[in-house]
């Protein structure tokens, strides 16, 4: 059986190559840009760029990525796209990242996870019938800073080698036994904290007729969107300078749309619309900033939304 390790840089190769002894003779690539790579790990960075996919046989068996940070503000949907992609390809997922650490800086402090995350992530699991789970990197629970002596990767080691001793069946023992974990980390931790619970401020459901005419769209090419009584509306106060960005807007879509509206694989399997709402820039603008251009990462813009609200137009976005 022969392995390849295709990572973002060399050290994340090195690092995840010690996860199991059956990667030792492993070969070892690196993810280019998209359309520089060959055609399978091209169809998995098209969204964005993992930090591992693992090949089983010229068979994609593993993607993972790793962050030290912890998903909170603007980081929780910066890396959310790259799941996605390999989530709809069935392909398992696991994501290693802090639970609670510690943030350095002026306004240092513990900052702990936004469950809105963990809630999409095993929404997707549901969904597309593959894992896709977040795996915790322990810290010291006083100090808050990362364990970093070997101990903070047994739990993802166990993971990886229960993957690749099932394969190809997906649902080892040991990833249900995760999944569950996971699944009481939600509940607990949004005990502690309700509000994450529901909708941040940023995006509320609204009646759609209600609030096209409250912006003065009323025209009938925008049925398809008033065919939904109900959209949750994502509104971004970007400015028309600072517009030309991604990140965490385009993660941040999905997570909202997971854990609140999905009910199967495609965008278009749900009730209610996706909304974009960026109410101080122009359709000119925008396009100019943020054009579907699949060799960009703009395109993610695209990805799953009904259509983007702007300040003098609408965008629609037709899922196949």
């Amino acid at each position: 059986m022969a392995y390849e390790i295709w990572g973002d840089n060399e050290n994340e190769s090195d690092w995840f190559k010690s996860l199991d002894p059956r990667f030792k003779s492993a070969k070892v690539r690196e993810i280019g840009k998209r359309g520089s790579n060959t055609e399978l790990i091209d169809a998995l960075v098209i969204y964005d760029r993992p930090d591992i996919i693992l090949i089983k046989d010229s068979s994609p068996i593993l993607v993972l990525e790793k962050t030290a940070e912890v998903p909170t503000g603007h980081n929780v949907g910066q890396r959310v796209a790259r799941l996605v992609r390999a989530a709809e390809h069935s392909i398992p997922v696991l994501f290693f990242l802090p639970f609670d650490a510690r943030k350095h800086g002026v306004h240092t402090g513990i900052c702990s996870i936004n469950t809105r995350l963990l809630k999409a992530m095993l929404r997707m699991s549901e969904i597309h019938e593959t894992p896709v789970l977040a795996v915790e990197w322990i810290s010291n629970s006083v100090t808050g800073q990362l364990i970093i002596d070997g101990s903070q990767d047994i739990q993802l080691a166990k993971l990886v080698s229960g993957i690749l001793d099932s394969f190809p069946q997906k649902w080892c023992k040991v990833v249900r036994e995760h999944e569950s974990w996971l699944g009481n980390q939600l509940e607990i931790r949004n005990a502690n904290y309700p509000p994450y619970r529901k909708l941040p401020p940023s995006a509320r459901i609204q009646n759609t007729k209600d609030f096209l005419s409250s912006l003065g769209f009323k025209s009938r090419k925008y049925s398809h969107l008033l065919s939904r009584e109900q959209s949750l509306v994502y509104k971004m106060d970007m400015t028309p300078e600072a517009c030309r960005r991604e990140d965490p807007y385009t993660g941040t879509q999905f997570i909202y749309d997971y854990g609140w509206l999905r009910e199967g694989p495609k965008p278009f399997n749900r009730r209610l619309n996706l909304l974009l709402h960026v109410p101080n820039v122009t359709v000119k603008r925008w396009k100019e900033a943020n054009p579907n251009d699949p060799l960009r990462k703009s395109s993610n813009w695209y990805l799953t939304a009904d259509a983007i609200v702007l300040k003098d137009g609408i965008i629609l976005i037709e899922h196949a």
